[in-house]
């Protein structure tokens, strides 16, 4: 990377940001915490325990965005201002640093846009897979497998933990059923697309006649929630059938 790459690389990130900033509205975001904060203090905030369960949630949200917004900006500030010195008084060293660092930051203000773009209420938490084998007994079975596989290889390329909820192999290959929870930030909002059914046509293996088959398998990405959470609306629910 030379001087003018990386100068045009921090226009783009700052045009970048500019944008996230005018999406996230981060003063908005400090204002809605410090009502909760306030709320927090009522002590007749607590005796609804779903809906504090609720908010507490939602501020847990907010201040990870806040603070992911506020590291990213801080970040390409700091690249800006030691790039602007280094020019000045001709620091190859440092230039040198922050060339090489440079994919990492278009990597944090794009960490930082997929984060605008997964905002949704339970987009930022952890997912259970289902996955289920449609009619075509082994051939479904098979392919259930190997979608199996692709949800597990894609969690250890982004760094998530998996942890196997349910697994039934197939009599002669593949899976009946399958369910893993799969831990990350923004789990959920990433695979959220995954719902519906997944069809696969092929030459199959199990055919001794080589023909073509096509299979279906049920792909059901449901969102974890938290354990108070839960026990809260379940608490609120029962409230409301005694009543």
């Amino acid at each position: 990377m030379d001087h003018y790459e990386y100068s045009e690389l921090l226009k783009t990130l700052t045009i970048k940001m500019d944008n996230i900033t005018g999406v996230i509205q981060p003063q908005a975001i400090e204002q809605r915490l410090s009502n909760i904060e306030l709320l927090e203090n009522d002590q007749d905030f607590w005796n609804d325990a779903a809906h504090a369960a609720e908010i507490q949630k939602e501020k847990t949200r907010l201040e990870r965005k806040l603070d992911k917004y506020h590291r990213t900006a801080n970040a390409l500030v700091e690249a800006q201002e030691f790039y602007a010195m280094a020019q000045e008084e001709k620091d190859d060293e440092t230039l040198s640093a922050l060339f090489a660092d440079a994919a990492a930051l278009e990597g944090l203000v794009e960490s930082m846009e997929i984060a605008v773009l997964l905002s949704g209420e339970h987009d930022s938490n952890h997912a259970i897979v289902t996955i289920h084998p449609g009619a075509g007994g082994t051939e479904s079975q098979d392919w259930a497998s190997m979608l199996l596989r692709m949800y597990k290889r894609w969690a250890e390329r982004h760094d998530f933990s998996v942890e196997v909820l349910d697994y039934q192999s197939g009599e002669e290959a593949g899976i009946k059923d399958a369910t893993i929870l799969i831990k990350g930030e923004n789990v959920y909002g990433y695979l959220k697309v995954e719902n519906g059914i997944h069809r696969l046509v092929r030459i199959s293996p199990f055919d001794s006649n080589a023909k073509r088959h096509t299979s279906f398998c049920s792909v059901m990405v449901s969102p974890e929630i938290d354990d108070d959470l839960q026990s809260a609306l379940l608490s609120r629910f029962d409230g409301q059938l005694r009543t």
